[in-house]
């Protein structure tokens, strides 16, 4: 399926901390990802997503008839061309895949997502207003503390004598 003239989606690129993800909204007001940005979001490539779709994992299940291939082509404004987006559900169903899997800027932005949106709401409840800059540098202190090889490079080779390899 093509929209039709008339009926493109939009592009913007947002932030989660300093990651670009670039959303589109389609039409119907729904909201989508590029695939190379979810990928590239935990450093891997875009054949990594066909793998997972491929897979037999939990988070994979849903999207078992999602053929990423014939996924319906959609026309962006103001670029003159086709994509073909994925859903955001996707998207985290792939992050929280490889978060299993032990890739830890996977894990950090599951965890930093988490933070914040617990934090919206309760934002909201309390009439607290925030600017997406403050949500922002929030959120990339969030995956600060999640990030263990930051921590693992800070080690010093004395460390492993009295301190296990999981703690600062």
């Amino acid at each position: 399926m093509i929209y039709s003239q008339g009926t493109k989606a939009v592009q913007v690129t947002i932030f989660l901390g300093n990651i670009p993800l670039d959303v589109y909204q389609l039409p119907d007001q729904s909201y989508k990802l590029y695939t190379e940005s979810v990928t590239g979001a935990i450093d891997k490539q875009g054949q990594d997503l066909l793998n997972f779709l491929r897979g037999k994992s939990l988070q994979a299940l849903p999207f078992k008839d999602y053929n990423l291939v014939h996924a319906p082509k959609v026309e962006v404004e103001g670029q003159g061309g086709f994509i073909k987006p994925i859903p955001v559900s996707l998207a985290t169903s792939y992050w929280l895949y490889q978060a299993f899997k032990g890739n830890l800027k996977a894990q950090a932005i599951a965890q930093a997502c988490m933070i914040e949106s617990i934090e919206r709401r309760a934002d909201i409840a309390f009439n607290l207003k925030r600017t997406e800059e403050e949500y922002n540098k929030r959120f990339e202190e969030a995956i600060l503390l999640y990030n263990r090889d930051d921590v693992a490079a800070r080690r010093l080779p004395g460390d492993d004598l009295y301190l296990p390899s999981g703690i600062n």
